[in-house]
């Protein structure tokens, strides 16, 4: 740990011509730190402003600057920490981010997290995490703030280039963004790391530093420790400039993403991506649409990835059903439409057809993924729920069952039956959801009464009971 003596906050500094020359460009620093500061907080109205502290340089800068204008701006200040467990000081940091809170008389919040598999993206991983946590503090008359600054900005920058990113990457940290039904806001992405250095020199502020920003095994750090020094002495005002660029580029991307989502109406269907229509178009229209419904999921294909996008879905015979593994997420296509499955919908799919079940009358039942209830009353229990109308009493025996897509079913309107398997065809039932898609049979006869979802053997005139049901998601 780095750490200097913190001090009380000071009063209102005196106006420049008041100060000795060395302090002039010091207290304009000052100036501009504070009135940064002040937009970011007046461009989204909140009571509340939550502050990401990790009790680094930038950081506690960011802490000083909103406890000596809270009460100026008329806010609120928190703080959250949130404790990775990842280096051997993280709870001497944690201790350190509360006793500075306290000192401030600011509300401090440690969140802990663990990663799943810390082999694999750890930095990924890390903010993942890092800001799922930081949601479940946030209120709609809440704003976070992180102190990235305009070297972290410069940084980002040239990581996208060596990925051979496009806009969104180029774009780099956004100023401004939602997040958890409120706003991020990052007020210092115009100020240099030394500009905050200077700052938290002459206010005598205490941090922590990590030591793990001397791998120079990781990009970031590699890209800190030596390329940047080197641009820097070239071009002392390249973070600045690359700030400014970024700006402009968060401008055309705002705009591009406003096109884009009026554009993708026309190629969806049932809210699903409609890979007919999607084919129909030129490029770039047809890839920046694809990217754009992909950002619904957060992800972002490379235009590798969106190469072979295009040779399996959109070129693959009609009657194919082509399938990508992209990280967690499975792509499947069918009835020309393109499916995302999750992991749990993938272990869904991936279900062998279960046993039967049966069903007891006003005994609520978890079977699969699923939620049942039995009785005679059509109020479902909650808006949550669904229902269908049964032609069988509560005396009658009534069972659950997968799998057995040869049996006959004849839904209510229709007067004929026909296999299970045929009707998924018709209701346009993927085929990896049929074999975990449940089903309902009544009395010793094996009777198909009902399909979850889709159908009953009667209308509600004619029902005796009913079945209620959802499904987890």
């Amino acid at each position: 740990m780095t750490q200097q003596p913190a001090d009380e906050l000071s009063a209102n500094a005196p106006p420049a011509n008041e100060l000795p020359a060395n302090d002039v460009q010091m207290h304009l620093l000052q100036q501009r730190l504070q009135q940064a500061v002040l937009d970011a907080v007046h461009a989204v109205p909140a009571r509340q402003v939550l502050l990401a502290l990790s009790g680094g340089l930038d950081s506690m800068v960011l802490l000083h600057l909103l406890a000596n204008l809270r009460q100026k701006a008329g806010f609120c200040l928190k703080v959250a920490h949130v404790h990775h467990g990842l280096q051997a000081q993280a709870d001497e940091w944690a201790a350190f981010c509360q006793a500075q809170a306290a000192i401030l008389q600011v509300d401090f919040q440690l969140c802990r997290v663990q990663l799943a598999d810390p082999a694999r993206n750890i930095e990924q991983q890390a903010r993942t995490l890092r800001y799922q946590a930081l949601a479940e503090l946030l209120t709609p008359d809440t704003v976070l703030m992180t102190a990235h600054h305009a070297d972290d900005q410069l940084e980002t920058v040239l990581l996208a280039l060596k990925r051979g990113s496009g806009l969104h990457g180029l774009a780099a940290i956004a100023a401004q963004k939602p997040v958890a039904g409120t706003q991020l806001v990052r007020p210092l992405l115009s100020f240099s790391r030394t500009e905050l250095e200077q700052y938290a020199q002459a206010q005598q502020l205490a941090f922590v530093t990590d030591p793990s920003n001397q791998d120079d095994s990781f990009d970031r750090n590699f890209l800190r420790q030596h390329v940047l020094p080197l641009l820097q002495q070239r071009f002392p005002a390249i973070s600045q400039t690359t700030a400014r660029s970024c700006q402009l580029l968060q401008q055309s991307l705002e705009y591009q993403q406003q096109q884009l989502a009026t554009e993708l109406t026309q190629v969806l269907r049932h809210d699903q991506l409609d890979l007919t229509r999607l084919a129909q178009l030129d490029n770039p229209a047809r890839d920046l649409l694809l990217r754009h419904f992909l950002s619904r999921y957060d992800l972002t294909p490379s235009a590798e990835q969106t190469r072979e996008f295009v040779q399996c879905f959109l070129l693959a015979k009609t009657d194919a059903q082509p399938q990508l593994q992209w990280g967690d997420w499975q792509l499947r296509r069918f009835d020309g439409l393109l499916y995302l499955l999750d992991q749990k919908a993938q272990q869904q799919a991936a279900q062998p057809p279960a046993e039967g079940a049966l069903l007891m009358p006003e005994l609520p039942l978890n079977w699969q993924h699923w939620q049942f209830l039995w009785n005679c009353d059509a109020k479902t229990p909650d808006a949550t729920w669904s229902s269908l109308p049964l032609a069988v009493p509560l005396a009658a025996q009534l069972r659950l069952t997968t799998g057995q897509l040869n049996q006959r079913f004849a839904a209510a309107g229709n007067a004929h039956s026909k296999a299970l398997k045929d009707w998924c065809k018709q209701w346009k039932v993927p085929p990896w959801r049929r074999g975990s898609m449940p089903f309902i049979i009544a009395g010793q006869q094996n009777t198909v009464v009902a399909v979850p979802g889709f159908a009953s053997h009667c209308t509600a005139a004619q029902a005796v009971s009913w079945l209620h049901f959802k499904a987890e998601v």
